[in-house]
This record gives structure tokens, sequence and C-alpha cells, in this order.
């Protein structure tokens, strides 16, 4: 019997889906999808939407928590779209994933394959060394970043993201009230108006060099050297960037990126290889867990001087760098 609209049942959740959605049976066996919830809780689910074989409900209310929830520690985890399992322990997330991988070898790939447990990042917050937060205007007209919520680009404002160093936080309100002081626009992608689109921030882990990046819908910014001056003396920052993007797209850096202070990079190591970067280059967002990670390769390769090793996943290169 289908599931109608509104609808209301009490549900156990069994799994986690690989987007992080709670996974649920209806008494007739339909598999329904619940965000926010954790495997263990009984609760009560509202159908938003019957697809026939599968629905996907909302959270009405717990009524038997699962033991690996804990309270969300975030005011906009939900609605952000960044943290979609911000409501279940850290150790419990490492397995759904470890899972995650079993069941695409079994389930998608009919493999019998051994898979071994989740490496565990070293830390699971503060830990991102870079940032790019969306420039916008909340209702009150005051300039504002944050992050897209999920399948938008409606911009959440957000304060206090537990997942990036503190500093990064208190530099971005810094610089919108910079902003709003000398009369600078944040950027609105439906009229291609207004000056501000991107907050690019950097951290060399190791070094601790900071770098930040305008990326403008122009050519700069209005008083841009009393602006640079400020949060470089505030932040400590080691470099400040502009980068030009006129263009109509949802791409957030243009071609175009000059030097408003500083050397226009930072330094910093991964793995013991010295490092150099700007805003263009792709590296790894947390240094710890990418350590881990490579020693962890290092340790299966085995390589001894007389091997020839081949990075095609390079990036920076720092993944076969990491192996000399």
């Amino acid at each position: 019997m289908p599931l109608q609209k509104n609808q209301v049942l009490t549900l156990t959740i069994e799994r986690l889906s690989n987007d992080g959605s709670g996974v649920a049976h209806s008494p007739d066996g339909e598999a329904v999808f619940i965000p926010g919830t954790a495997p263990g809780d009984v609760a009560a689910i509202r159908i938003v939407k019957d697809c026939g074989r599968y629905a996907f409900g909302i959270l009405d209310a717990i009524q038997t928590p699962s033991p690996d929830r804990i309270p969300v520690d975030c005011a906009v985890a939900g609605p952000c779209g960044g943290c979609g399992l911000r409501h279940i322990r850290y150790e419990a997330e490492c397995a759904a994933k470890t899972q995650f991988v079993r069941d695409a070898f079994a389930r998608l790939g009919k493999l019998d394959v051994p898979v071994r447990e989740v490496l565990a990042a070293p830390a699971a917050d503060h830990y991102r060394n870079k940032v790019q937060l969306p420039v916008g205007t909340d209702e009150n007209g005051h300039i504002v970043t944050g992050f897209f919520a999920g399948r938008s680009h409606r911009i959440v404002a957000c304060a206090d993201c537990r997942l990036q160093p503190e500093w990064m936080n208190q530099l971005a309100a810094r610089a919108c009230a910079l902003l709003e002081e000398n009369g600078i626009t944040a950027y609105n992608e439906e009229t291609h108006t207004g000056r501000v689109r991107h907050l690019y921030m950097r951290q060399g882990w190791h070094s601790g060099q900071r770098l930040l990046c305008f990326v403008v819908n122009g050519n700069g910014l209005p008083n841009e050297a009393e602006i640079c001056e400020a949060l470089q003396k505030e932040f400590d920052l080691t470099t400040i960037l502009i980068n030009r993007n006129n263009a109509r797209t949802n791409v957030i850096l243009g071609a175009k990126t000059r030097v408003a202070l500083g050397p226009g990079y930072i330094e910093d190591t991964l793995s013991g290889v010295s490092l150099r970067m700007g805003v263009h280059e792709f590296y790894q967002v947390n240094t710890p867990a990418a350590e881990a990670l490579y020693a962890k390769a290092r340790e299966f390769a085995a390589l001894t001087p007389d091997d020839f090793l081949l990075d095609l996943y390079c990036g920076m290169g720092t993944i076969g760098l990491s192996m000399a």
C-alpha cells in the first residue's frame, strides 16, 4: 500500500545510507530515507514523498534515541548542508563509513574482498586548513558569510563553524564588518551585481602561515589597501590576494589573481615535504589526517630505492613526494 504524504509512522532506523540519511522500513517493507536520524533511533517519521519502491521522510520526534546519538553542537548543522552527521558519535560515523565501502563492494560490485576499518582522523573538529565562504546579505541587510544549504545556493549564515580554525571564523566576521563600513556590497548571483563573492582562507598547518583571498566581481575593493592592512595586522596574515571573477558562474575562483599584501603564497610541510601554495593549488584540507593516510600508504607500499613510482593522482604532488 503506497505511503501517503504527511502520514506519520513510528519506525526504527536500521542503518545510514551513503548520503548520511537514516534508513528504515515501513510495515509493508518499503525503504524510507530520513535525514538527521541515527541507527537505533525509534522515531515518529512524517512521509514527505513516496516514490513507489522507496520514500522520503522527515523526523517529527525522537521516541527512543540511539545509543550513538549525541547533542548537536552547531545551531545551523541541519540547514547548513555541511555537517550531515553532527548528531552521531564520531566512532559510529567511522563504522558507518566502513560499512558503506563494504556494501559497495559486496552489493554493487558483487565482490568478496576484505575491507579494513576506517582510519579515523586525529581530530573531528577545527581540522580544516582551507575554507571558501560565500558572501551574502541577511534579512536585515547586513553582510554575512556562511555555507550553501543543501542542493541550493541559499546562504545559511554561520559565525562559528566547528570544522575550521577559530581565527577563520573571527576573520570572516571582521571582514564583513569592514566591507559594510566601506560601503562594499555582497555579490548577488541572480542579478550579477555586488562586489564580494567569496572569502577564501588557507593555513599552513605546521608553519602557521595564513592566507586570505577576496574573490570579487570587479577589479578590486574600494579602500582596498586600508582594509587589507587592517586585516593583516589584526590576524597576522602572511599574504592577502584579490581574485577577479566577473563571470556568471558557480565556479568560485576566476583565472586572474593578484597580490594585495605579502609574497602571494604561504609555505608549509606535509609528511616532511616542503610546499608553497596560493589559492589555485589542490591540497588536502585535513593535514593531520592526510599525514596519517600517507603513512599508511607508505606502509602498504613498502617501496625500495629501486622501485619506480607513478603518481597518477597528484594534485600538488604530495602523495608521491611523501613516499620519498
